[in-house]
């Protein structure tokens, strides 16, 4: 079975937008005006969320190269794969593309859609809300005192990519996704991260 040269690419990423900010990303990479089946996809899930739209914030997967020319939705947490076939892509790179991938460690991690999504001490660890990932909300556990914040665009120091919405810890430490700031705790808080999930201690 041939496979795209996405699959294994730096470029290849995913990424969650409101309407507005898919626009400006679609302005950035495709250009022109954006094709009016977005805005109707927008509108069906806020129908179907009781939400304003223009609130809902849906999932992507995109090459941040702009070398295609859709962003495709991500239907669920293994829907990562390229759906179109691309060869000899003059923006084609692995660097980056080699990071271990670090698991979100469950249930604790995973917010139900009963549980109340603000601040929540556990064993005597802060715990804060992350970011939404394929419309799956998680907590993430603070930085000794310094409570990460939410940021709208940045550059990851875990993996290198650009984002338009991650994590940030003063300011000084960017991530695009909760794997990689819990990758980056764990490496500073290990008697912690041993405490709340001793099955997964261990580095792979």
């Amino acid at each position: 079975m041939t496979t795209s040269q996405c699959t294994s690419c730096s470029a290849w990423a995913a990424g969650e937008f409101t309407y507005e900010e898919l626009c400006r990303r679609w302005h950035v990479l495709v250009g022109g005006r954006i094709t009016p089946g977005y805005a109707n996809r927008y509108r069906k899930e806020g129908e179907r969320r009781s939400l304003p739209w223009e609130e809902v914030i849906l999932p992507f997967k995109y090459c941040a190269k702009g070398m295609l020319t859709r962003f495709y939705i991500v239907k669920g947490p293994d829907d990562t794969r390229p759906k179109k076939i691309v060869r000899n892509c003059p923006e084609y790179s692995i660097n980056g593309a080699n990071i271990v991938e670090f698991p979100v460690p469950s249930p604790l991690w995973t917010i139900c859609q009963q549980e109340p999504h603000g601040k929540k001490t556990i064993k005597g660890q802060l715990f804060l809300p992350g970011l939404c990932e394929n419309y799956t909300y998680f907590r993430i556990p603070a930085h000794g005192r310094v409570e990460p914040e939410i940021i709208d665009g940045g550059t990851c120091d875990i993996c290198g990519r650009d984002f338009s919405r991650g994590l940030v810890v003063r300011e000084i430490t960017y991530f695009c996704c909760n794997k990689h700031y819990l990758q980056w705790w764990r490496e500073l808080h290990p008697d912690e991260y041993l405490r709340f999930n001793k099955q997964n201690g261990k580095k792979k």
